[in-house]
């Protein structure tokens, strides 16, 4: 099992991972027999402690957060269905017995302009994402949303939740993509 800390709001930089003791793996970087000849250099003591706090303080207000979170994903479902005709979402993103909580991945109309999307959102102060992180930079469509059998020429964006954001926060960005694709439609229906 392996976990990175800033995905529970711990400092960036630091995870760990739990080995069973009948599980062998062999070691990517050679050296550091105190690390009983798994990795060698020096522990980062204090991101370590900051991931060890942040797990603790993720899991006492687990429930309360997990509940937050849910409502923020379920209003923006809501109001995407309202707000922006024919959206879809990829895979069961939509479906909270069926997917993570902190994930919404959404479905735009087709566009021409789908390739602007992240960026007119950036300009907008939204942080979202077309892809996985580790596959940022990369032109090539997600192999993950290819398999779900996502419409390629439809504009698919992730949006994440955590306990820091807000209902207002929700509304803005529902706001936002309606404007962008309403703006487009308005656009073409004038040509």
């Amino acid at each position: 099992m392996v976990g990175s800390a800033h995905k529970f709001h711990g400092p960036k930089g630091v995870g760990f991972l739990y080995i069973k003791a009948d599980h062998k793996i062999c070691p990517f970087v050679h050296g550091g027999g105190q690390e009983r000849n798994m990795r060698g250099g020096t522990e980062n003591v204090i991101g370590i402690v900051g991931l060890a706090k942040a797990m603790e303080i993720a899991y006492e207000q687990m429930k309360t957060h997990h509940k937050y979170i849910q409502g923020l994903k379920t209003h923006m479902i809501e109001q995407l269905k309202l707000k922006v005709p024919e959206v879809m979402f990829n895979g069961l993103s939509d479906c909270p017995d069926h997917s993570l909580y902190t994930v919404l991945n959404v479905s735009l109309p087709p566009s021409d302009d789908n390739e602007m999307l992240l960026f007119n959102l950036d300009i907008s102060g939204i942080s979202a994402s077309g892809g996985s992180a580790c596959a940022s930079g990369s032109n090539i469509g997600s192999h993950v949303l290819t398999e779900l059998g996502a419409d390629p020429d439809r504009g698919s964006v992730r949006f994440s939740f955590s306990k820091f954001n807000t209902l207002e926060e929700v509304d803005y960005t529902v706001q936002k993509v309606a404007e962008l694709y309403l703006g487009i439609s308005d656009l073409r229906s004038k040509i």
